[in-house]
């Protein structure tokens, strides 16, 4: 800290009136240096998020303070206002576009490595061929759990497959698949993002043109929106339809506020329901706080509608999964026995430890001046309504997280934030605006750290989203090239080696996969007819996901494919090994 304090009192910063700005700095980088000690007493333990942050983040959190000290030896003291040149912005997302896609072949391997990933890739395929659910053959509709289930509807006789998420998310990839590439969907729900935040900074500072530029240039430095982009998630759309409801709520018509309910339909249908309501509902508050009663009433009978029927939707998914049709429905189809679930895994005790990983992951994965910046907005709530509802956004939905889900498993930077990402940059646009005439200075520090980023913090992030799913994306081909008929694989054998399990919809591209823990000997009866071959995974396979994880494979896998390598020898297979 001896070092930013010196370079703090050097150089333009020394000037008179340049207080706020020296607070800013030296906030954030003693967060971000907080942020890194945290990370580094933590244990490298396998649970994905604080693993994450030991390996990887917390060396972003302190980059990103030392790019924070060298920005402020480059800080000039006069500097021309930031041009929001429509077509130079829509350039620019354009190009970042074109990165996600870029990097979801040659960063990601066009793999999806968590199973949020998986599911929608999976449900696309099912939606592009026709179906809702997937029919299984009947072979597999008592066994259907050793072809892994998680995150799919639980049924004790299966007819068919399908995730337990929400299909627009899906659906979305299905209509890009039919048209070209489903990977299209996140680089142009990127791009869209882009542009709704664009016009929603327009709207709300329309004698200000530089704000738009201001929340363009925090936009295209977060690592989290651009990476996020590469992949499967949800997240990039709620992102873009977010910002997109909120450019028509800015409109106040009656036209813009049908328009947004559409969108609202939409983005509640994406995954989980929950997403757009913490977003939306601090908005919608304003209304009423407006006493505009005929808005009011038309998003109250909008949403009203919107969330009976993604309410009913699972129980309805669930009817074309169960083939017993007499069969009771267990817990976990609809969304409140879900929740209750989720609640009753008493995961209190470490939700403040798990939450403070989130947010420190998702500073990492930000432009480093959105937090100063946000930080200044926060005085703007106390006046500004709208100002406060944006806030209110990230409040309730860090409170709500952290009660039901203070984990989120894979993902760059919070996930859970990532569709609030945008409240996040206008409440920073509001602290940009409350600079007055120490803006010329913070234009030079905007525009030196958003190019140290690129140069700096960019290419330490790609070699870190490279990293975690090279080990995975090699291992899936080698396994997808094997002779085998099916390959079994323990889903403890290495971390999250259960997500290796992943099967087309139809069954119909071999090896199929299976969880080897729950091949019973009723299905091995059944595999082993024609004397097929079966491949078990041996731990030296696993060595570039133990690696990643500075761990080592299980070492009880060898004594459990002994064990399932007798019983399938009994019923007939061929066994055979993948190193």
């Amino acid at each position: 800290m001896r070092i930013i304090e010196q370079l703090l009192q050097g150089g333009a910063l020394r000037e008179a009136g340049q207080a706020p700005l020296r607070r800013a700095v030296r906030w954030a980088a003693i967060i971000a240096l907080v942020g890194f000690a945290y990370a580094a007493l933590l244990p490298p333990v396998l649970e994905i998020g604080g693993a994450l942050l030991y390996r990887q983040d917390r060396w972003l959190l302190l980059a990103q303070a030392a790019m924070l000290a060298g920005s402020a030896l480059l800080v000039r003291r006069r500097m021309r206002t930031l041009s929001a040149d429509p077509r130079l912005c829509l350039a620019a997302f354009a190009l970042m576009a074109s990165a996600c896609l870029a990097g979801h072949d040659w960063l990601l391997g066009a793999y999806d490595l968590s199973r949020d990933e998986q599911m929608a890739s999976f449900d696309a395929a099912v939606f592009a061929d026709g179906h809702f659910s997937q029919p299984l053959p009947p072979m597999w509709r008592d066994h259907a759990d050793a072809l892994n289930t998680l995150f799919m509807y639980p049924a004790e006789h299966r007819a068919s497959w399908i995730s337990s998420y929400l299909p627009l998310n899906a659906a979305l990839r299905a209509v890009f698949g039919l048209l070209g590439d489903p990977a299209l969907v996140g680089p142009l729900m990127t791009a869209l993002g882009g542009v709704a935040l664009w016009g929603c900074a327009r709207r709300i500072w329309p004698a200000d043109r530089e704000a738009a530029a201001v929340a363009a240039l925090l936009y295209l430095g977060s690592g989290q929106v651009l990476f996020a982009g590469m992949t499967s998630y949800a997240m990039s759309a709620h992102l873009a339809l977010n910002l997109v409801w909120l450019w028509l709520y800015l409109r106040r018509s009656w036209r813009s506020d049908v328009a947004a309910l559409a969108v609202g339909f939409v983005a509640m249908g994406l995954h989980q329901p929950i997403m757009h309501p913490m977003f939306a509902a601090p908005l919608l508050y304003l209304v009423l706080r407006e006493r505009d009663w005929r808005r009011a009433a038309l998003f109250a009978i909008g949403y009203g509608l919107a969330g009976a029927f993604w309410l009913w939707w699972p129980n309805w998914t669930w009817h074309l999964v169960q083939a017993a049709t007499a069969a009771p429905r267990p817990a976990g189809v609809d969304f409140p026995s879900r929740l209750i679930m989720v609640l009753s895994q008493g995961h209190y005790a470490r939700a403040l430890p798990d939450m403070t990983v989130n947010l420190l992951r998702f500073l990492a994965w930000q432009p480093v001046l959105l937090l100063p910046l946000f930080v200044m907005g926060l005085a703007a709530t106390r006046s500004d309504p709208l100002a406060r509802a944006l806030a209110g956004g990230l409040w309730l939905t860090a409170c709500v997280m952290t009660l039901i889900l203070p984990e989120q498993g894979h993902g760059f930077g919070y996930r859970y934030f990532h569709g609030l990402i945008g409240n996040g940059i206008l409440v920073a646009v509001y602290g940009w605006k409350r600079l007055r005439d120490a803006r010329p200075m913070w234009r030079s520090l905007l525009l030196a750290t958003t190019a140290l980023g690129l140069v700096v913090i960019l290419p330490m992030q790609a070699w870190m989203a490279y990293s975690q799913y090279r080990p995975y994306a090699e291992l899936d081909a080698r396994i997808a090239a094997s002779p085998a008929a099916y390959v079994l694989i323990g889903p403890l054998d290495a971390p999250y080696a259960q997500d290796l399990v992943y099967n087309a919809p139809r069954l119909d591209r071999g090896p199929i996969r299976l969880l080897r823990d729950l091949v019973s000997p009723a299905l091995a009866a059944s595999l082993c007819v024609g004397r097929p071959q079966v491949a078990l995974i041996r731990p030296d396979a696993y060595r570039g996901i133990a690696a990643f994880f500075r761990g080592r494979a299980d070492p009880g896998a060898v004594q459990e494919n002994a064990r399932a390598a007798a019983m399938l020898g009994r019923a007939g297979c061929r066994i055979a090994y993948l190193d």
